[in-house]
C-alpha cells in the first residue's frame, strides 16, 4: 500500500508547482537512456498532475478540512485517477503523443 503522507505532499507539491515539466531534467542523456513509455501510464501521469494543478486550491481545502483523515486520502487518489476513464484510447493516444 502506498504512503498516504507522500501522496498529500505529491498533491501540495503540484499545486505550488505550476509546471512540474520545467524542473524534470530532459537532457538528451536522460530522454535517451529512458525506459520506454508505457501510454496508460504516461496518460494517468499526465492527467493527474493536470487536475491536481486545476484543482490545487480545493484539494487543498479537503486536506485541510477538520474531517479528513489518512484513511480518506487513497478513496480521493482513486477517485481522481478513476475520472481519466471518460478518455478514450484515442484520445489518451493524442495527449500522450503531443507531450
Amino acid at each position: 500500500m502506498s504512503n498516504p503522507t507522500k501522496a498529500v505532499s505529491a498533491v501540495d507539491t503540484s499545486a505550488t508547482n505550476p509546471n512540474p515539466a520545467q524542473t524534470a531534467d530532459t537532457s538528451p542523456e536522460n530522454v535517451e537512456n529512458a525506459p520506454p513509455a508505457d501510454p496508460e501510464t504516461d496518460f494517468e501521469s499526465y492527467y493527474l498532475q493536470q487536475v491536481t494543478t486545476e484543482f490545487a486550491d480545493d484539494l487543498d481545502k479537503l486536506r485541510k478540512a477538520s474531517d479528513f483523515t489518512e484513511e480518506f486520502l487513497p478513496i480521493l487518489i482513486d477517485a481522481l485517477k478513476g475520472t481519466a476513464g471518460v478518455y478514450s484510447e484515442e484520445e489518451r493516444a493524442k495527449v500522450v503523443g503531443k507531450r
